[in-house]
């Protein structure tokens, strides 16, 4: 049958979601940040962001959301934080911690270099372009 993926396919193609994932990841670690994905399932917590970064003593946690998109139908779809998820972030953030919630790589870059920017002004910050 042609034009229906094949398993291995299927699970190669990346949701949206998943899709700013990895692109946050691989922003992070080009400007020399370590990463840990936070794998959701059996003895997690429920809420807690999807990745969390590390650099010269400084934890970031991200959470990636998919990009808004418009519906056939002209209906506008945007990915939204769960109660859990507002509650975990309040509790990070009552710590003095720092999360990003991010739909979209290019703003989470432009975050980012604002946060390296006031934790280590001048330095830190590597353009890709």
């Amino acid at each position: 049958i042609t034009g229906v993926p094949t398993m291995r396919q299927a699970r190669k193609q990346l949701t949206p979601e998943s899709a700013v994932k990895k692109a946050v990841i691989s922003i992070l670690q080009f400007h020399g940040w370590m990463t840990a994905i936070n794998v959701q399932g059996m003895g997690t917590v429920r809420g807690r962001p999807d990745l969390e970064a590390y650099k010269n003593g400084f934890t970031l946690f991200v959470e990636c959301k998919a990009p808004e998109r418009r519906l056939k139908n002209g209906k506008i779809i945007r990915g939204e934080l769960s109660p859990d998820q507002v509650k975990y972030i309040e509790r990070l953030k009552a710590q003095d911690m720092t999360v990003i919630v991010t739909s979209d790589a290019e703003k989470f870059m432009l975050e980012l270099e604002a946060i390296q920017e006031r934790l280590w002004p001048g330095k830190g910050i590597r353009r890709i372009c």
